[in-house]
């Protein structure tokens, strides 16, 4: 029962933006680092595309200058977690700074499905788009430019690239369902082990009490019950729910005076992926992940 932090869905972050270093700069000398740009976000409206109605599904958020004046976003795609690789990032389209540096970037599933291929679009996979900058002067800041340390420090609020995910409606799970364990962060289960999920007692839910406990570790308090929003398939559990203890004379329990769960019961491809706010003997885990594959 380890603690093992992770995220899909990333913002990149900086303050300072590094330019290109020449012979004999000094790095620790401010007066040789240049004054840079980016964007910092304001509001996020949307990060789910439905993979059934890619034309009219679009995600958005909502970002304002920052730094040297800016010409105009030019906004890029590409699958998976974000990367500085920029030969891998597809380019969707360019927003002008219109309206006095406050951009609303809404990128929709078709645009997508034409910058990357459509047959990449589908459920469970995630899509990192990239707000590169271009300022009045023709100098361009981005993910790919970004010093690695600076885009690491969540305190700058930046948004040089963020999450999309496809998703699909949850239809039910069925009952004594094997599932293949892909990642288990409570570290109960191995990758390759089976376990059985069925349907949960409410409409739209799903039982994991073989999850958590492992029979070999603890003992199970209340049922593991998961509920699903069927339009998205989007996982929520009730905050503060001990699901067990006895690991051993510890109580494991999900929620801890913060959002208890972060994920997605996909039935159209057979995923569990989700990320549970844990507690152990009182200590707070943070988000551990689980992912689970229908046999």
């Amino acid at each position: 029962m380890r603690r093992i932090f992770s995220s899909i869905l990333v913002l990149a972050t900086g303050a300072v933006l590094f330019p290109a270093c020449k012979k004999g700069d000094v790095i620790q000398d401010p007066a040789s680092l240049g004054r840079g740009s980016y964007v910092t976000l304001v509001k996020s409206t949307n990060t789910l595309l439905d993979v059934g109605n890619l034309a009219a599904s679009t995600v958005s958020i909502d970002v304002r200058e920052f730094g040297l004046e800016q010409e105009k976003l030019t906004i890029y795609v590409a699958p998976g977690t974000p990367t500085r690789d920029k030969s891998k990032w597809k380019k969707i389209k360019e927003i002008p700074n219109s309206n006095g540096g406050l951009y609303t970037v809404a990128v929709k599933g078709s645009e997508i499905a034409t910058a990357i291929a459509p047959t990449l679009v589908a459920p469970g996979n995630t899509y990192t788009i990239y707000n590169s900058i271009t300022t009045k002067d023709g100098a361009i800041f981005d993910f790919s430019n970004t010093s690695p340390t600076l885009a690491g420090n969540a305190n700058y609020n930046a948004a040089l690239a963020w999450g999309a995910i496809a998703v699909c409606p949850f239809t039910g799970i069925g009952t004594n369902v094997n599932y293949r364990v892909v990642q288990d962060d409570w570290v109960d289960w191995s990758p390759g082990d089976v376990i059985k999920l069925s349907d949960g007692p409410r409409a739209n839910s799903v039982d994991m009490r073989n999850l958590w406990p492992n029979p070999a570790f603890g003992d199970p308090v209340n049922p593991f019950i998961v509920d699903v929003v069927q339009a998205t398939g989007a996982a929520t559990t009730p905050a503060g729910v001990t699901i067990a203890n006895n690991y051993p004379g510890v109580f494991a329990t999900i929620g801890s005076g913060a959002t208890a769960t972060n994920g997605y019961v996909f039935t159209c491809t057979g995923l569990v992926d989700i990320r549970f706010r844990m507690s152990y003997n009182g200590s707070d885990q943070g988000f551990l992940r689980v992912i689970l594959q229908k046999q």
